[in-house]
C-alpha cells in the first residue's frame, strides 16, 4: 500500500502535523509558521520537519 500521508514534527517548535507526501503548495507549521515542506513536482521536499511515521 502507498503511504500518502506523513506524520511530521516541526524542527523549530516541536509541534506535530499530518501532511500529504505529494503536496502541491507550501506547507507551514500552524503553531510557529515555519515552512515544513515545499512542492517539487513529485514528492514534496521536507525542509523544516522530521518524519515520525508514514500513515496509510
Amino acid at each position: 500500500m502507498a503511504k500518502n500521508f506523513l506524520k511530521v514534527t516541526c524542527k523549530d517548535c516541536g509541534s506535530e502535523a499530518t501532511i500529504y507526501s505529494r503536496a502541491t503548495s507550501v506547507i507551514s507549521c500552524t503553531v510557529c509558521g515555519a515552512t515544513l515542506s515545499i512542492p517539487s513536482g513529485g514528492k514534496a521536499n521536507l525542509i523544516g520537519c522530521t518524519v515520525l511515521e508514514a500513515l496509510e
